[in-house]
């Protein structure tokens, strides 16, 4: 029984490692080459990673990425560093689900790689001239309705209707613009229906995305953070800005006829 139980422990050891790295090439060519992950989203970047055997000469590494469909999604050639080499690029929010399939190309040896795009859907929530993006795997869809916004209170929030949730919860991922809504240096908080939902955050220089697992029946989420767009909106602001002018142009003309 105990001989029994080592070689499951050792079966599990072996296995379990190797459902969770990424997609390797193979380097019998003399060209092996990885991905940062084996499965992405719209929105993530893609990185990818290798190295020669051996350097023949200063031509640079070629690599090509293909859709699902075959057609050619991104081209880089990258010069080697010693003997490795890099390229990344980020997937857009309109990329094509399915498998990718990537070669890599130096001098005469070539070798192949796959990553999965789970694409999901993308909808969007107006805010004033603005828009927050929120991408679903498809299967809990949750519809979104009106917005309020707090200047006071530094929030957004936004009303929805999960009755199309199946089980507990959906897993939704809030791509939002720092000019909407804000907390430098610190995180968005988020909260459903009052109870704050503990969300992986990231950011780029224009974006914060939030991936979050909201609960089924939720009425609401509230976004706070330390910055929000005015609550006036553009218009307003271009109106007091018109106002201004008017009130400068009335004054200078009331100086010259006196």
């Amino acid at each position: 029984m105990n001989v029994t139980r080592n070689v499951l422990f050792i079966m599990v050891l072996l296995i379990v490692p190797s459902l969770m790295l990424p997609i390797y090439a193979d380097g019998s060519s003399g060209l092996s080459a990885t991905t940062n992950k084996s499965s992405y989203q719209p929105g993530d970047k893609v990185i990818i990673s290798g190295s020669v055997e051996k350097i023949v000469n200063s031509d640079p590494v070629t690599i090509i990425v293909r859709n699902p469909m075959g057609n050619v999604y991104d081209v880089g050639q990258v010069t080697l560093l010693n003997n490795l080499f890099i390229h990344d690029f980020v997937l857009n929010d309109d990329s094509l689900g399915g498998m990718y399939d990537v070669n890599i190309k130096y001098g005469t040896v070539s070798t192949q790689l796959h990553f999965m795009l789970d694409a999901g859907s993308l909808s969007t929530i107006s805010v004033y001239d603005s828009e927050i993006k929120i991408r679903t795997n498809g299967t809990n869809p949750i519809k979104y309705g009106d917005v309020s916004v707090s200047t006071v209170d530094k929030t957004i929030t936004i009303s929805m209707d999960t009755s199309g949730v199946q089980g507990s919860s959906a897993n939704q991922q809030y791509q939002i613009p720092k000019k909407v809504i804000d907390a430098p240096g610190g995180n968005i908080i988020l909260k459903a229906d009052g109870n704050q939902i503990l969300c992986a955050q990231s950011e780029t220089d224009t974006m914060r995305i939030l991936d979050c697992s909201i609960p089924a029946n939720s009425t609401n989420i509230e976004l706070a953070g330390t910055v929000v767009i005015p609550e006036f909106g553009p218009l307003v602001g271009l109106a007091i800005s018109t106002s201004i002018v008017a009130a400068v142009v009335l004054s200078r003309a009331s100086k010259i006829h006196f």
